[in-house]
């Protein structure tokens, strides 16, 4: 799996688990729909961490609780280098 897409999948698992709306979230994080869409669509090849970390915070999620997820030890992660 790709690591963008694996923070996608998690991104939206915990927005739906706190049944935040999508607008909500970006109003929340004051981040731009489209900034958000890309992520979920994984349109976007490099996600910023300063936007991952504004993302975490509106969520109500610490980034090591974030990245504790076992998926990002696996060996079968993928980072897209190019």
């Amino acid at each position: 799996m790709k690591l963008n897409q694996l923070i996608s999948e998690k991104l939206e698992s915990i927005r739906k688990s706190k049944n935040m709306g999508v607008y909500t979230l970006c109003n929340k994080a004051a981040i731009s729909y489209e900034t958000y869409r890309s992520i979920r669509k994984n349109s976007n090849k490099d996600i910023y961490i300063r936007t991952l970390l504004i993302i975490l915070h509106a969520l109500d999620v610490a980034p090591s609780d974030f990245f504790s997820d076992p998926m990002f030890d696996s060996d079968e992660l993928d980072v897209d280098f190019k």
